[in-house]
């Protein structure tokens, strides 16, 4: 598996993630020290691992509960030896979101160490 591959599987693993409102599994793929920080609406947000790793818990029920439809576009992949860059196009909480993640590879294997986003119309 390339790395670009294990990079899009992270990927996939946060949309996952996110729909299935699995905290868990967020806490496992973003590094430790990892950051999100982003607008929607104009406001800026920022939060620790932790902080979205509850968001994400508290959205419930979960967009696969609430039958909602899984999908995602990835608009840009540049995956190096240690280091990725994603951005990704998805709908979350009732917004469009275009979300960059930055990701580093920790004890051979990929983690989000950065998300940064913004809610499009």
């Amino acid at each position: 598996m390339t790395n670009r591959d294990k990079v899009l599987k992270v990927v996939e693993q946060y949309i996952i993630s996110a729909y299935e409102s699995d905290g868990a599994m967020t806490r496992k793929i973003f590094d430790d020290d990892a950051k999100v920080t982003g607008h929607i609406n104009g406001k800026l947000i920022r939060q620790t691992k932790e902080d979205w790793a509850k968001f994400v818990e508290k959205n419930t029920p979960s967009p696969k509960e609430q039958g909602k439809t899984k999908a995602y576009e990835i608009l840009m992949v540049d995956a190096g030896e240690e280091t990725a860059v994603v951005k990704v196009k998805s709908e979350y909480i009732g917004f469009m979101f275009i979300d960059t993640l930055s990701l580093l590879k920790v004890d051979n294997d990929w983690k989000i160490y950065n998300k940064v986003f913004e809610s499009i119309s």
